[in-house]
């Protein structure tokens, strides 16, 4: 009886052993899962800020395209707010003139464009055989917002 016991227990035992090890593989690539979903986030928010903002200031653009109005340079104040808001880093973020190419009057349409430069946690890592795979160090979201002038 205690023959069979001994062998039970080391049965046991090794089954444990294997199991840590099938949990240490495992857990890598449940890392680098989450880590790449939360990778994915950052941009997807960073990518809806900058959507946000380029539409708040070609909106505020339209209803003042004149250069010579007092109003006209605040609409890269609104759409800085606007990524503010959405707590981005404001040094990476860059808004352009607004864009009239085919004139200032009613109707025709007014684009401001909004670019944000984003680095996350991972920007600055690699593997040491593999390196980056692929992965670029900073992002760049940009996004076009066009709208009629009122």
């Amino acid at each position: 009886m205690r023959t069979k016991l001994a062998r039970l227990l080391q049965n046991l035992q090794g089954e444990r052993a294997s199991s840590l090890v099938e949990m240490a593989f495992a857990s890598v690539f449940l890392l680098l899962l989450v880590v790449a979903a939360y990778e994915f986030g950052m941009v997807f928010s960073s990518y809806a800020a900058t959507i946000n903002a380029s539409r708040v200031g070609a909106s505020y653009a339209s209803m003042h395209p004149d250069p010579g109005d007092d109003e006209y340079t605040r609409y890269a104040d609104l759409a800085r707010h606007e990524m503010r808001a959405a707590h981005l880093d404001m040094s990476r973020v860059e808004v352009s003139a607004p864009q009239t190419p085919e004139g200032s009057g009613p109707g025709a349409p007014i684009a401001v464009t909004v670019t944000y430069r984003l680095q996350t946690f991972t920007s600055g890592m690699s593997l040491p055989v593999f390196g980056r795979l692929g992965l670029p160090s900073c992002y760049t979201v940009s996004w076009t917002a066009v709208v009629p002038i009122r």
